[in-house]
């Protein structure tokens, strides 16, 4: 009697925890899958919806629509979001992944560095939305960088649909610029600070080189100065802000780190 007993316990157990699989199942079903975490490389943490607490993300993990990513220093991961999509996060960054009423794959990146290799399904962009614009895109290989203040797309391929924000940072302008192949365009919501922004950049990277070997690190530092000082030039005043365009910097690219491991990885991903 007491065997037979165990036994029925024994099943109803397992009789539970399918149904709570299942259930788990069919909640997760009924959620917006976004995509997986295809490369996460060092602190990439993920935050769901309404929860409070970040968690480690692991390889080849679901994240979902209205879900964050954030990497921590020296981190940096890759999103694919079906066989033509990815997005890569540099480090020190943070995007939220989300679902416009249109249908369309969307992407807030609130800081830092990203890298897109979009090719959306036919009549499909992905729009791409910082804290100054929103990028409509559709078949483009782009490189992005922000913060709260200014966003710098750089196109590789295809052409990227830049709408600034008005002022409120809610209302779209009713101009949108389009920024072609081999471009670099920027967009700052205040230019002053902008300024202060690159002067800081200026000063903490000559206070990081002072050492004894002076003639090496003045022309390290003055080439420097000269590419700060080149990136203040040639903006424009347009309603709400600032902008620039300009062709990408190859030599730059040849020297970044993050650039050419993205190109290593689009060839891979072919």
């Amino acid at each position: 009697m007491l065997k037979h007993y165990q036994q029925w316990i024994k099943s109803c157990f397992f009789t539970f925890i399918f149904l709570i699989s299942a259930l788990i199942n069919q909640l997760n079903a009924k959620k917006n899958l976004f995509g997986k975490v295809t490369l996460p490389l060092g602190k990439v943490m993920v935050l769901g919806e309404e929860k409070q607490t970040w968690q480690k993300a692991k390889f080849n993990q679901s994240v979902f629509n209205n879900e964050k990513i954030k990497t921590l220093k020296k981190s940096r991961c890759e999103v694919k979001i079906d066989k033509t999509q990815i997005v890569r996060i540099g480090e020190n960054a943070v995007i939220r992944l989300e679902n416009p009423n249109d249908k369309d794959n969307g992407i807030f990146i609130e800081s830092g560095h990203a890298w897109l290799n979009a090719k959306p399904g036919k009549g499909q962009k992905v729009r791409v939305r910082t804290p100054t614009a929103v990028a409509a895109i559709r078949g483009t290989i782009y490189r992005l960088d922000c913060t709260t203040n200014h966003s710098t797309f750089n196109v590789y391929d295809g052409n990227v649909e830049v709408t600034p924000f008005k002022e409120d940072g809610i209302t779209l302008e009713d101009t949108s610029f389009n920024v072609k192949k081999g471009e670099s365009f920027t967009l700052v919501k205040d230019f002053e600070k902008y300024k202060k922004e690159q002067q800081k950049a200026l000063r903490e990277f000559q206070k990081k080189q002072q050492s004894d070997f002076d003639s090496f690190m003045k022309e390290q530092s003055d080439g420097f100065k000269k590419f700060k000082t080149d990136q203040l030039k040639g903006f424009a005043k347009f309603k709400s802000g600032h902008f620039t365009r300009k062709k990408i910097d190859k030599k730059a690219d040849r020297s970044s780190e993050w650039v050419k491991w993205n190109r290593k990885r689009d060839r891979l991903n072919k």
